[in-house]
């Protein structure tokens, strides 16, 4: 009886990456920084529970502060700082010299981003504020998990 050859099918898929994200540079703490944001931005950050990622060795794991608000209409802001809280990991290990992220899901065509990111650089705790584009990030899908909870 001959063997029939088996067909492998590979699935090959990109997460849709449907958020803005900003890239703070700030010596400050996070609640200095969320403070100014709230201010200038007309925001209401509060503090939710520390993002937990397992890192490298099993068993080890890094935490993260996290500020979340509401915005217009559907628009949802986070900001995550990059440094483990007990400095000795990042969140998204390959943009170090970024302290903190601001990231926006829910917006609309019409969002200001651009401007946002000028209004951010006028404040005296953030040394430097870009956008990143997600999609050339290889930790992206991290930022995914935020927005689905």
């Amino acid at each position: 009886m001959a063997q029939e050859k088996q067909k492998i099918l590979k699935l090959d898929f990109e997460q849709e990456l449907d958020f803005l994200l900003v890239g703070i540079i700030s010596g400050h703490k996070d609640f200095r920084l969320c403070f100014e944001l709230n201010k200038a931005l007309k925001l209401r950050f509060a503090r939710k529970h520390d993002i937990i990622i397992s890192a490298g060795k099993p068993g080890s794991s890094t935490s993260h502060a996290r500020f979340l608000t509401g915005g217009n209409a559907s628009e949802t802001y986070n900001l995550i700082g990059n440094r483990d809280l007990e400095h000795t990991g990042f969140f998204i290990p390959e943009m170090r010299n970024v302290d903190y992220f601001f990231l926006v899901s829910g917006y609309n065509d019409n969002f200001d981003l651009a401007g946002m990111v000028e209004k951010m650089r006028k404040l005296s705790a953030v040394s430097g504020a870009f956008i990143i584009q997600p999609d050339g990030l290889k930790s992206a899908e991290t930022f995914l998990n935020l927005i689905e909870n």
